[in-house]
């Protein structure tokens, strides 16, 4: 019989293996795998229905799991060009540290944390960890693993403190704001914090509880850009049946209520776009909704996705907000580099924009981004 403990333990160790068996992966494009899921309605707010990041709230998939309450996942939350604006702010102003306000012209820094800058690894004057290089040769994008804006984790001390925080991106604070308010879930998020991590294939991270907020009350956010993962997310004890997702390109995930300090870790990051976790014939696109066990199409998803199924031994392919979803990479990849140079990208980083671009594309094809946003303070 398994100990507390070794359910957490076993069920790591299993899906972090190179050959592990994936069956148990609930891949969430799959009628078969999302049997046990709900459907939860999104509430269109007053807000304005068009938003530079979001999608409209009609065409999101909310899925939940009656075992896991306060638990969201949601499938088609950006528009198509949304998340390509997302995408940018994460590889120019975040990973820079420095963006555009006013007039488009004014020069201003955020003070990120990363992992680098705490060892005390820096860019030069007029370089970014897009350029910069260490003493051995090796740029610093290759070694960046998370950047840090808004309050600060004090990952000595294991605490947030009171004035240990940066500038915190008020596109990030609205779009956790936007999203938990249109799911009913909570009405005055004011989020306050972020930590971006970079993941690449054969990294991990261990189940943990996100408990130090100073207001629980309060949902997470986590958003996945970039290369598919497993998630698995548990319950508030060590005891608790795990839920191992496949979260893909534009995936939300939620953590609110009983859910809020669930265990949850990352096992595993894909070197493929297209990892196969499914031994189910019908598999459906990111256009899809889930009712009941049933899959039905979504004519008002605003991410241009083709809806199609497969029958045993054909592959699975459609369109996507990232882009074509087998072979993908380097389409919607390729779509989203030659974007970027309608940016004044010289702004953010020395290269020429042809070596940037193969910069980024190098960087996107071996790498899954997180992006998880909470509220540290407690307001009265």
């Amino acid at each position: 019989m398994d100990t507390d403990v070794d359910i957490l333990k076993r069920t790591f160790k299993d899906l972090k293996k190179k050959n592990a068996n994936l069956e148990t992966v609930i891949e969430t494009n799959c009628r078969d795998c999302c049997k046990n899921f709900e459907l939860k309605p999104s509430i269109p707010g007053q807000e304005p229905s068009h938003h530079e990041i979001l999608s409209a709230p009609e065409s999101w998939n909310v899925l939940t799991h009656p075992e896991y309450p306060g638990f969201y996942l949601i499938k088609g939350a950006f528009s198509g060009d949304g998340i390509k604006r997302l995408l940018a702010r994460v590889l120019l102003h975040y990973v820079t540290g420095r963006t555009r306000r006013g007039d488009g012209m004014k020069e201003c820094e955020y003070q990120v944390r990363t992992n680098l800058s705490c060892l005390g690894e820096t860019p030069n004057e007029g370089h970014s960890y897009w350029s910069a290089v260490d003493t051995r040769g090796d740029c610093l994008i290759d070694k960046l693993r998370w950047i840090s804006m808004g309050y600060h984790y004090d990952w000595t001390a294991r605490e947030y403190r009171p004035g240990f925080k940066s500038e915190f991106p008020v596109e990030l604070k609205e779009l956790a704001h936007l999203i938990t308010k249109r799911l009913g879930i909570c009405e005055d998020l004011r989020a306050d914090a972020t930590l971006v991590n970079f993941y690449h294939p054969g990294d991990t991270l261990a189940f943990h509880q996100d408990e130090l907020e100073w207001d629980l009350s309060k949902p997470l956010v986590s958003i996945s850009l970039g290369l598919p993962g497993i998630l698995c997310v548990g319950g508030t004890n060590r005891s608790h049946p795990v839920l191992p997702l496949l979260l893909s390109h534009g995936d939300v995930i939620i953590l609110s209520g009983a859910s809020r300090t669930a265990y949850h870790a990352v096992p595993r990051v894909f070197d493929t776009f297209s990892p196969s976790t499914c031994s189910h014939d019908t598999l459906v696109t990111h256009g899809t909704m889930v009712t009941h066990g049933t899959m039905v199409s979504h004519a008002s998803c605003s991410q241009d996705v083709t809806m199609t199924e497969t029958t045993s031994g054909e592959s699975f392919s459609g369109e996507s907000a990232a882009g074509k979803d087998v072979k993908f990479g380097n389409e919607w990849v390729s779509s989203f580099v030659n974007d970027l140079s309608s940016e004044n990208c010289s702004f953010y980083h020395p290269l020429t924009m042809t070596a940037f671009q193969e910069k980024i594309s190098e960087f996107l094809a071996r790498t899954r981004i997180n992006i998880s946003i909470r509220q540290v303070e407690k307001h009265s």
